[in-house]
């Protein structure tokens, strides 16, 4: 169907002498322009305050995973400030010690797989001079050592990787240290937080800027809540069936494909391939067929049950699109972009919706849309709190009052009545 003229854009390009699909791309161009400066200028920004940055989205992320473990221990009665540090001390003890296994078990079992891979380059160098290819031995010799050698100078590294992670030591306790705190504040006044960022708007904004926050946050926990089931479900199925099948390194390797479920697509393969290697060499064809046949098995009950049912239903993004984000967040910010590229543009896809009116958002000059966005809110607020009565606060604001005018909403789901 074709679309009528701009009458305004006809009578600027007649003004002009241009062709008025030439002023509509010029109009588009400076506009892209601009937000791609725009978007650059603050690239260059969070990469000088990275070691502020990582750790608030991280401890974003964080506040989204472990929120159903705060609401649970605050429905059992324990007081907000001391259920959010419950909650981060038990993180932090879980990821203390699957990391300290994990490295003691590298340790312990490193020197074994070089010793693997030492015996399987010996054989395969006897194979090269005396099979059918018939090379030199001098040759094959060398190139067998060097792959050997390096292996032996990589064991420091590998086990060292994840101290060095930051620029120093001290950057990396920082930002340890920082993102702990974060997490707890977050659990504790993220709600808090939120209104004082609603209440910055004015009456007729504030309805639309919670709508556009909750959808935005209803989509960061439901995808970070489905992609760390999914890569455990990984972690957990193909650890089992290193464990099952002898394979060296089974704690390091189900943590890394643990890991590589949480970056979609691409995470898997790559410590997934890892995996196929590893058993390749230490333990022949037939186990990397049994391998590579339960990795198989793993993606398709990850592509037709566990992204339809927990992770498609809060993030709309099509699988194109989430390629092209990995990538692209790849190139500009490496790992960093990798983890939270992802739930970003799915998040601002989630605003957009809201904002481009394909969720409606209720006009607060009708007192009948006014009524229906206090009960969705209240319904918000309730499940924000699973279960907990959204009239009372912890610091005994009191219930918000009854009667007409519709009551101003007490919470982080927006304040409709000034």
């Amino acid at each position: 169907m074709m679309l009528p003229p701009n009458p305004e854009l006809v009578a600027r390009a007649k003004q002009e002498g241009v062709p008025e699909g030439l002023l509509a791309s010029a109009g588009w161009t400076w506009r892209i322009l601009v937000i791609a400066a725009g978007v650059t200028l603050l690239g260059m920004l969070a990469k000088k305050l990275e070691l502020a940055v990582l750790p608030l989205f991280t401890a974003i992320l964080m506040r989204a995973l472990l929120n159903p473990v705060h609401a649970r221990l605050r429905r059992w009665g324990v007081p907000r400030g001391a259920a959010a540090l419950l909650t981060v001390i038990v993180a932090v003890a879980v990821l203390g010690g699957v990391g300290t296994y994990v490295v003691n078990r590298a340790v312990a079992e490193y020197p074994a797989l070089v010793e693997q891979v030492n015996t399987l380059v010996t054989r395969t160098q006897d194979w090269l001079v005396t099979g059918p290819l018939k090379l030199q031995r001098k040759s094959v010799d060398n190139v067998g050592n060097q792959f050997v050698s390096f292996l032996q100078n990589q064991q420091s590294t590998i086990l060292s990787g994840v101290v060095s992670a930051g620029r120093t030591v001290f950057d990396a306790a920082t930002g340890i240290v920082l993102t702990f705190f974060l997490t707890i504040f977050l659990l504790i006044d993220g709600d808090r937080i939120w209104e004082w960022i609603t209440g910055l708007f004015s009456k007729r904004q504030r309805l639309r800027v919670d709508a556009v926050g909750s959808s935005m946050w209803a989509t960061l926990t439901g995808y970070i809540t489905g992609t760390f089931l999914v890569g455990l479900f990984h972690g957990v199925a193909m650890g089992a069936t290193l464990a099952i099948l002898g394979v060296p390194l089974v704690a390091p390797l189900a943590v890394l494909i643990f890991i590589g479920g949480l970056i979609p697509i691409i995470g898997i393969v790559l410590f997934g391939g890892l995996a196929l290697l590893v058993t390749l060499v230490t333990n022949g064809p037939t186990a990397a067929v049994v391998v590579l046949i339960v990795l198989v098995v793993e993606n398709q009950i990850e592509g037709h049950l566990l992204q339809p049912l927990i992770v498609g239903r809060h993030v709309k993004l099509h699988p194109m699109a989430i390629a092209l984000t990995l990538v692209a967040a790849s190139v500009i910010a490496g790992i960093p972009g990798a983890i939270f590229g992802v739930p970003i543009v799915a998040s601002i896809n989630a605003a957009a919706r809201v904002l481009h009116g394909n969720e409606d958002v209720p006009d607060p000059d009708q007192p009948e849309a006014l009524q229906d966005a206090v009960d969705e809110a209240i319904d918000r607020e309730v499940e924000r709190e699973e279960g907990r009565d959204p009239t009372q606060d912890d610091e005994g604001d009191g219930a918000p009052p009854a009667g007409p005018p519709p009551p101003a909403l007490d919470g982080a789901a927006g304040r409709p009545a000034s």
